[in-house]
């Protein structure tokens, strides 16, 4: 019976890390449109870390879309807002590591 050498054994290891690895941040991501379905650009959106009163700000991009790439774990309050527009917010959103969450708001 052959023995495995402890250089193999380690290499092996080493090299099987990164598949195991999983990332700490949480994204949040989506469109906003209004009543019509028309897609708004220039949104203000505020993503609130109820527990730790981190905010992050994004705006809309010219397609309606936005992306909170980096959130951290936690209880969040995601909100919409723009002037002339009745506001929208969703409440107690939960990330988790490494969660991609898609939340579509109407105003």
């Amino acid at each position: 019976m052959k023995t495995i050498s402890a250089t193999v054994v380690l290499l092996i290891l080493v090299l099987c890390t990164p598949s195991f690895s999983q990332s700490t941040y949480a994204t949040v991501s989506g469109t906003v449109e209004d009543p019509s379905k028309a897609l708004i650009p220039g949104v203000t959106m505020k993503a609130l870390n109820t527990a730790t009163g981190v905010s992050t700000t994004v705006l809309t991009n010219e397609s309606g879309t936005y992306s909170f790439a980096s959130l951290l774990p936690g209880l969040y309050k995601i909100s919409a807002e723009l002037a002339g527009f009745q506001s929208h917010t969703y409440s107690d959103v939960r990330l988790g590591n490494g969660d991609q969450l898609r939340l579509n708001f109407t105003l």
